[in-house]
Parts: C-alpha cells; sequence; structure tokens
C-alpha cells in the first residue's frame, strides 16, 4: 500500500521504526519507557530551536514576537512536566527489567537536557544583554519600573519562567527516581539527593534573581529608615 501525504511528510515508517519491536523488548512497560524518552528528545529539539529563534528575534529588535516565543517555550516545558507522570506508573521491578537492556545509560546524558542547560549562557542572555543595552536600559530600571518598562519586563519574565520549569524539571525527575529506585539507592551518577541538592543551586540567568535581592534589601532598608513595620526578618 502506497503511503499517504501525511505519512511520507511526518516520516511514520522510520520515526515509528526507532523503538524497539515487541519481540525484542525487555517486559511490557519498555515500549512505554523508550517512547516517552524519544518524545522528550524532540520536545528538547524544539526548546533549542525556539531559544535559538528568540535571541534572532532580539537581535532583530522584534520584541513582541520573542515574548511570544518565550510563552511557547514555557507551554513545552510544561508538557515535559506533565509527561514525566506517565512513567510513575511504571513498577520498580519493570524499571530493573528495563534497566538490564539500558546497560549504563542516563538521563544525565540526554543531548537534549545538555543543549537546555547550555543555551541559557552561550545564546539567551547574552542576547538579551546585548539587546538592552542597545535601548540603553538596565535591568534594575526594567524591574523598579516595570510598568514603564512593560515589554522589557515581559522579555526579562520570559526568561524566570524557563528557568523556574526548567528546575522544576530537575526536580520532579529527581522525585521521579526517587518513586522507582527509593531515595537511598544510588543512581549511576551518584545519589538522587545529591545530584537534587547540587543542581537547585544552579541558576540559569543568576542576574534575574540577583536583582529581586537588591529591590527587597533596598526597600527593607527604606522601610527601617522611616520605621515602618516591613514584616521581615533576618
Amino acid at each position: 500500500m502506497a503511503l499517504t501525504e501525511y505519512e511520507k511528510y511526518i516520516r511514520t515508517e522510520e520515526l515509528l521504526a526507532l523503538q524497539k519491536a515487541p519481540e525484542a523488548l525487555t517486559c511490557h512497560d519498555e515500549m512505554q519507557f523508550q517512547v516517552i524518552h524519544q518524545a522528550h528528545e524532540l520536545y528538547m529539539k524544539l526548546i533549542a530551536h525556539e531559544l535559538t529563534f528568540f535571541a534572532e528575534l532580539l537581535q532583530r529588535a522584534e520584541v513582541a514576537r520573542a515574548i511570544t516565543t518565550l510563552h511557547r517555550v514555557a507551554m513545552i516545558q510544561r508538557v515535559l512536566l506533565q509527561s514525566v507522570d506517565l512513567i510513575d506508573t511504571m513498577t520498580p521491578l519493570d524499571y530493573m527489567t528495563i534497566r538490564t537492556g539500558l546497560g549504563r545509560g542516563s538521563g544525565q546524558e540526554s543531548p537534549g537536557f545538555r543543549t537546555m542547560l547550555r543555551l541559557p549562557q552561550e545564546t539567551v542572555w547574552p542576547a538579551l544583554a546585548a539587546y538592552l543595552q542597545t535601548v540603553g536600559v538596565e535591568l534594575r530600571s526594567i524591574y523598579e519600573q516595570p510598568h514603564q518598562h512593560h515589554q522589557l519586563h515581559q522579555l526579562c519574565e520570559g526568561l524566570v519562567d524557563y528557568d523556574q520549569l526548567l528546575q522544576m524539571w530537575r526536580y520532579r525527575h529527581l522525585m521521579m527516581v526517587y518513586r522507582i529506585i527509593g531515595t537511598g539507592t544510588p543512581s549511576l551518577k551518584g545519589k538522587p539527593s545529591d545530584l537534587l541538592a547540587h543542581g537547585m543551586k544552579q541558576r540559569f540567568f543568576p542576574k534575574l534573581w540577583d536583582v529581586r535581592d537588591e529591590l527587597f534589601s533596598d526597600w527593607t532598608k527604606e522601610m527601617e529608615a522611616k520605621g515602618k513595620n516591613h514584616g521581615y526578618h533576618g
């Protein structure tokens, strides 16, 4: 039977041949495990595609479209987060069976994940910093006057969304690991608790977090100078 135009365009024959044949599966759940992780790589490839486009848009000063692109990235990240729920349906015994076929492979080796960690410093932040320099607006001014710098504030907050959702993805993945292999079992890269503690210290756009510290520090000092109770205590 001839392939349909849809099948040719989506390349379904090649795509659906990328999973193990039913007779080669180590257990029933391996099909789900492989499909989910392959889908993750595709979604992360799309995120990289959109973040690169975001940088190009800022170079062309197309701010409104750059903001829309960040909204799209956040939506893709949320799809990634929700899809992890499927892995929760797998039993520890099934995972151990799959592990025999996976060998020493680890999600930490994911090229898509490594790209998501790399792009903020290599591509995304340099594009925003260069644009702010071009328009002559400092980051502190944007957060001191967010409504006067509405679009710039949306740009910055879009990057905060990316940072936050990526941290949520890392945390969600570690919780999935806890559920499958326990809280004390070492993974191939060390104890999950150690990985979590290390990962949660990373900020992909540190200046966007630091500016919040600066604003609240100055505000509390101002309130104290006026003798007003600001509700925050060191």
